[in-house]
This record gives structure tokens, C-alpha cells and sequence, in this order.
């Protein structure tokens, strides 16, 4: 009865989405597509074959080798004469927030043409708050740099939110759909696809292969899609769309408009910042990417380990002895550390103006392979502070957390150290002597 009901609510939405085109462009309907300005200056310069970038800034879903992968491809198809170059900003398990940390250093400084920003997966559980200042912020540093600069908000889906009803619009996406109005930015709905072959029982949401008794699987985890099946659905869902972007451009070159600001805290100014900005003790290796062995292992849904970090640094810092520190002088409101999580990966006491706040385990569940990763110190009082970060390397039990997913030490050698792996600090206000 509840698939019943759920096959004959996404059919109505999706026939009403088809039958009047884009004429409820401002409501809160559910549609795949949202037009609002569209791409045109994008569409414009790749129809008259110039030279063009596209950025895509996301997650590990974007990450994989998937619809990223498979529309590029397609654009340059579509637009034979224009000159494509990818700007490949995905970081697994990473959220927009630090996807507004990390934009500057790893997008705009290449000067995209169009930018496709996922979250809509990697920000679930987030607050509406961190949400909003995240997200507006990447928006405003995007057109801060270049007010020509088109962007379209991407929404891939995941098991829970084709269970619950909500594979049309998850909670995230009704929060970047609000920004989205707002700046008068396409979205792409991925989502609503998916949950519409599975109401129709033409789609598994998750199986271990690709397709149970004839029928296709989306994913193996119920987040990141199978490349034959989940992705090529994402793929068929960009590409009409786009192809409807097309059809509706007005051929004519827009400047973007910054519309005022819907939360004053949005971080319109991140920084990545080298670790050598901070105060480091005596006891700190600085040691290149090239260096780092080479890991055999992937990790689950393809997370890239050292090998590929080359992409986007070129050094690290590395702690291994108990209260080696990093202490940073600034005024503002927040600030982190952008680093690796791994089986050699121990905890980080985290001391503001002298008092002892929180400490930060850099080892988790999943951390049977080595990943980028961050975490931030936020919501201070917006004034000059000293922040310290000192390792705690005291031995803990890593079986047992490993175990809360069913993951086993394959070589307990491996996690029998408890370090500190830093890339960069990440700080939204001025850095201080």
C-alpha cells in the first residue's frame, strides 16, 4: 500500500513536471528541473566554441567515476567546438562546509565558467543554520570572483530518502532550494528519478549486485550508485535536463545579481591557510604527498587514499608525540583544521583562550584506509582569540569502534600508532601575529 501510494505521488509530480514545462518555476512543487536564470553565459560561450571550465565541487558520489565523469563527456559531445576543461574539486565524506573553506584553493582559482555544487547527501543531519551559511557562502564567493560565473545546485539521493517519501526533496535540498530562489540558481533534482523506478518496482534502492532477479540496483550501500546502474539514471536525468537549459536559454549574457545576504553569517570569506601561519612545536615533520607510501587499498565506495591527495596538496604536517601543538592567533568567529583520518590517526584536545573545549577523535568506524577530512571550531565570539590543538596520543580501542560498523584490523600494525595528520588550517577571519 505504501509503495502504491508513494509510485502514484512521484508519477502525478513527475507528469505535472513534464505537462506544464517550467511554469511553476517559483513554487515549492516537486520538479527535476528548475530553470530560474539558467546557464547562459556558460550555454553562450560553449555554443560559440570558445574555451570553457566547469567545476564540480561535491562529494564522494560526485567523486566517483559516475555522472561527473559521464557528463563531461557529454558536454563536450553537445558542444563540439568548445574547449572543456574539468576543475575535479570532490573530497569524500566532506559536507559544504568545508566545501566553502576549500573553494578558493581548489576552484576559483582556476576561473570556472560553471560550477555544480553536491551537498545535498553529505549535508544531512546538518542545521538549516550551517546549512544556509555554507552554502550562500560558496554561492557569493563564486560571483564575489566573477558575477558571469554560472552555477547549478545538484541533488543526488540516498536510500533513507526514497523510504521515507522524501526522495523528491530531501531536507537539505528544501534549505539550498530556499537559496537557490533566492539567487535565481538551477537546481537538477537526481532524486526524484530514483524514487519514481523504485515506487514502479523497476529499481532496487540497495543489493550486493548489480541487478536482483532482472531487475537493476541502485547501489551496493543505498548512497553511492552502482557506475551501470544508479549513475547511468543520474547521467539520463542530466542530460534532459540540460538539454531543457538549452532550449530555454535566452542567448544573452547575464550578470548575476548578489541579492542580499539570508544569514549575515554566511562565510563569504574562507581561508585555507599552511600550517606554517600557525605556531608549531619543536616535534612536527612537514612531509610531501610524494613521500607517503602507497596504499593498496581504496576503501569503501572508492575514497581516494594518499596516492591521489597530490591533487589537491603537495605537503602535510604530521604530530606523533603526545602535546605536540598548533596554536593559531586570530580574530573571528571560526576556525578548523583540514587533515586525515586513518587507522594511524589518534584524538585532538582543543583548548580556546586557555580553556580546555573539546576533544576531537581523528579515528572513526570507517577508518580502515586514510581519507581527507576536517572539523571545525565555530560559533565563537567574534573578537581576537588563541586557539591551541594539541595531539593526545594515548593508545585507545580502535578494535571495538572498528567493530560498530563490522570493520576488522586487517594489519594491527598499521594502527598502532595514534598521530596527528595536518593539511591545512582552515579559518574564516584575520589571522593574527
Amino acid at each position: 500500500m505504501k509503495i502504491y501510494k508513494l509510485a502514484l505521488i512521484v508519477s502525478l509530480f513527475l507528469n505535472l513536471s513534464h505537462l506544464m514545462g517550467q511554469q511553476n518555476e517559483n513554487s515549492n512543487t516537486m520538479q527535476e528541473l528548475k530553470i530560474r536564470n539558467g546557464l547562459p553565459n556558460f550555454i553562450k560561450k560553449a555554443t560559440q566554441g570558445k574555451s570553457v571550465k566547469v567545476a564540480y565541487l561535491g562529494g564522494s558520489i560526485t567523486a566517483q567515476e559516475g555522472w561527473r565523469v559521464t557528463t563531461f563527456d557529454w558536454l563536450k559531445k553537445r558542444f563540439p567546438n568548445a574547449m572543456f576543461t574539468e576543475i575535479n574539486a570532490t573530497i569524500g565524506g566532506t559536507a559544504s562546509d568545508f566545501g566553502a573553506f576549500r573553494l578558493g584553493d581548489q576552484v576559483l582559482k582556476y576561473h570556472p565558467n560553471l560550477v555544480f555544487v553536491e551537498f545535498a547527501v553529505n549535508d544531512d543531519g546538518a542545521t538549516e543554520d550551517r546549512i544556509i551559511r555554507a552554502m550562500e557562502g560558496i554561492v557569493r564567493q563564486i560571483w564575489q570572483q566573477n558575477r558571469q560565473t554560472d552555477i547549478c545546485f545538484i541533488y543526488t539521493t540516498k536510500q533513507s530518502y526514497v523510504e521515507t517519501g522524501h526522495g523528491q526533496f530531501p531536507a537539505t535540498a528544501v534549505l539550498m532550494e530556499k537559496l537557490a530562489e533566492h539567487y535565481q540558481i538551477p537546481s537538477i533534482n537526481f532524486g526524484l528519478e530514483v524514487a519514481k523506478r523504485v515506487a514502479d518496482n523497476k529499481l532496487i534502492i540497495r543489493g550486493a549486485e548489480r541487478k536482483l532477479n532482472g531487475i537493476d540496483v541502485f547501489s551496493s550501500d543505498g548512497v553511492h550508485p552502482f557506475i551501470a546502474t544508479g549513475h547511468v539514471i543520474y547521467n539520463q536525468v542530466f542530460t534532459r535536463s540540460f538539454e531543457t537549459l538549452i532550449l530555454k536559454n535566452s542567448n544573452k549574457i547575464l550578470t548575476h545579481k548578489l541579492a542580499n545576504q539570508l544569514n549575515t553569517e554566511s562565510l563569504t570569506h574562507p581561508k585555507m591557510l599552511d600550517i606554517s601561519k600557525g605556531k608549531l612545536s619543536k616535534g612536527w615533520q612537514i612531509l610531501p604527498i610524494k613521500e607517503i607510501p602507497i596504499y593498496s587499498d581504496m576503501g569503501k565506495n572508492d575514497v581516494p587514499t594518499f596516492t591521489e591527495f597530490g591533487h589537491y596538496l603537495t605537503k602535510f604536517g604530521k604530530a606523533s608525540q603526545i602535546g605536540e601543538s598548533l596554536s593559531v592567533h586570530f580574530k573571528g568567529r571560526t576556525i578548523g583544521m583540514y587533515d586525515f583520518m586513518g587507522p594511524a590517526a589518534g584524538k585532538v584536545v582543543v583548548e580556546v583562550d586557555g580553556v580546555v573545549k573539546d576533544t576531537i577523535s581523528r579515528f572513526d568506524p570507517w577508518c580502515t584506509y586514510i581519507r581527507m577530512n576536517y572539523f571545525f571550531v565555530d560559533k565563537l565570539e567574534n573578537k581576537e582569540h588563541v586557539v591551541v590543538f594539541r595531539l593526545l596520543s594515548e593508545p585507545f580501542d580502535k578494535t571495538t569502534i572498528l567493530a560498530q560498523i563490522g570493520n576488522k584490523m586487517e594489519n594491527p600494525v598499521d594502527y598502532k600508532e595514534n598521530n596527528w595528520y595536518v593539511a591545512k588550517i582552515l579559518l574564516d577571519g584575520v589571522l593574527l601575529p
